[in-house]
């Protein structure tokens, strides 16, 4: 077993038990939380994070988790093979993302190449380029979109996990006022879902001195933003490509 301590992040905690049995010993599981709040307990900073991917919250988590825990790597682990989920998590800058069917030898390979600085992709995903300097910039996006003081302010809150009930009690406005915000958020970013919106988020800093006020608020919101991502380099795929890549990675990193 190796000293290296990985954290679990997951609501359930038969996930949770069923994960730390897999694993426990051949790597040190010392934490666990069932969300990122909980994760603000923990007495030590873990070498690894890896986390229950469900969808639509992975860009609060990240957020959260990345905002405590800057210099330990973050791993999604997905309850579906989803090409375009894996591809939006890397953009958020995971250090990792694995299918559902691992093995738990695959598993434990796939950490055990994260903890020593590797991006670990799954072969469902590499077929996908994301090289030069739009690889993390999903297909569609706008750079430039022109988002109002109260959108910016609302992506903000989508950036946070918040829904749109939430949103419309924080803010003061009805639920339908809040997904008609929401649409057109998504419309000039020209994105199909939150977590996509989110991405966004995190790759623009919102600059607040230029932005005017909204009913007397500040509508720069402080969307954080990731001016460094992970340098992923993801290979095209080959017809022999049937298989998690960390696979592959292991073979160049054992040679």
């Amino acid at each position: 077993m190796t000293n290296e301590c990985v954290a679990i992040v997951a609501e359930s905690k038969l996930f949770r038990a069923g994960i730390k049995s897999l694993i426990g010993s051949q790597l040190l599981v010392s934490m666990e939380a069932d969300g990122a709040v909980e994760s603000s307990r923990w007495c030590t900073v873990p070498n690894l994070i890896l986390v229950d991917a469900v969808e639509g919250n992975e860009a609060s988590v990240f957020v959260d988790l990345n905002a405590r825990f800057p210099r330990s790597p973050i791993v999604f682990l997905l309850r579906h093979a989803s090409r375009e989920q894996a591809l939006d998590l890397l953009r958020l800058g995971a250090h990792g993302v694995l299918g559902p069917d691992l093995l738990a030898d695959a598993l434990v390979l796939s950490l055990r190449l994260v903890l020593i600085g590797q991006i670990v992709v799954p072969s469902f995903a590499v077929d996908l380029s994301l090289t030069g300097e739009t690889h993390y910039q999903p297909v569609g996006f706008d750079a430039d979109a022109d988002l109002t003081p109260r959108e910016r302010q609302i992506l903000d809150m989508i950036v946070h996990g918040q829904g749109n009930k939430a949103i419309g009690l924080a803010l003061g406005i009805r639920e339908p006022t809040v997904k008609f915000y929401v649409k057109n958020i998504m419309r000039k970013l020209r994105v199909s879902n939150r977590t996509q919106a989110a991405v966004w988020a995190l790759n623009h800093v919102a600059h607040a001195d230029d932005e005017t006020s909204v009913d007397g608020a500040e509508a720069g919101t402080g969307i954080i933003g990731r001016s460094e991502p992970p340098d992923v380099s993801i290979p095209a795929a080959s017809p022999s490509a049937t298989r998690l890549s960390p696979i592959r990675e292991t073979a160049d990193v054992m040679a």
